[in-house]
């Protein structure tokens, strides 16, 4: 790896330290709708357990700890060592045995031919390099492996989107009195003022473009699945304006490896 890239990825590690103690909070389960219907999309799409899988790009251990719960013998990965102490906690905490470690999502330290399902959830948009990603995620999966990649449309631009997020925020700023645009401006400060600009998906049009990366890196069976139902357990029950201000869908690309 070049030191530029080595550089960057110590920065995003970085970042995403400085996140951590507080990401459960605003990305994990917190209804018993929102498991129910999480729970049903990953028996789909994983299957039945027992299956080996490696969670790449884990986080504080949302899918990892998900699947581990169905029973299934889960790994998870993460650049951030911060993230990875909050799922190990939070795994303790539940008492579910998966295991988690220190790990790069492009360059996974991993055998190969190891997993029988890869999974991830808003993962990779965030890498520099995913055409690598992609290629070591197969490698580490077993022939007729499956592969699940979970992201949303966070970066449409949209007219409708754009319109319902102002109108969200403008009924945060008169009813609770929040400024979310100077919230969302020192969260992006990491990206905008630091790498994001280095980031290649982290742009509009995933939901066309991760299907034809799969493609491209081997995988076969490539099929999107829109989650409508995880959709709706996701913002039921919350306030309008924060349902306006996360207009974004979530869809998965499931694929097979040869």
């Amino acid at each position: 790896m070049d030191t530029s890239v080595s550089s960057l990825k110590e920065t995003i590690a970085v970042y995403w330290d400085g996140r951590s103690a507080g990401f459960e909070r605003m990305q994990g389960i917190h209804t018993r709708q929102q498991r129910e219907k999480w729970t049903e999309f990953l028996l789909q799409t994983v299957g039945e357990p027992p299956k080996r899988v490696l969670d790449v790009g884990t986080g504080t251990g949302f899918l990892a700890l998900l699947l581990a719960g169905l029973g299934h013998s889960v790994k998870g990965l993460d650049l951030s060592p911060g993230m990875v102490e909050q799922a190990r906690r939070y795994a303790a905490e539940r008492g579910l045995a998966a295991e988690f470690a220190v790990g790069d999502a492009e360059s996974l330290p991993e055998p190969d031919a190891a997993f029988d399902v890869v999974v991830n959830r808003n993962v990779l948009w965030t890498l520099p390099r995913p055409e690598e990603a992609v290629a070591d995620w197969k490698r580490v999966l077993k022939p007729g492996g499956r592969i699940v990649v979970i992201d949303g449309d966070w970066f449409d631009t949209r007219f409708s989107y754009r319109a319902k997020r102002l109108v969200g925020h403008l009924l945060v700023a008169g009813t609770r009195f929040e400024n979310l645009w100077a919230i969302e401006r020192k969260l992006r400060q990491g990206y905008d003022g630091g790498f994001g600009e280095k980031l290649p998906l982290k742009r509009p049009g995933n939901r066309q473009k991760f299907p034809r990366l799969l493609a491209q890196a081997g995988f076969v069976d490539v099929e999107l699945r829109p989650m409508p139902q995880v959709d709706r357990a996701e913002k039921a029950g919350r306030a309008l304006a924060m349902r306006l201000n996360q207009p974004h869908q979530f869809f998965a690309v499931v694929a097979r490896k040869p």
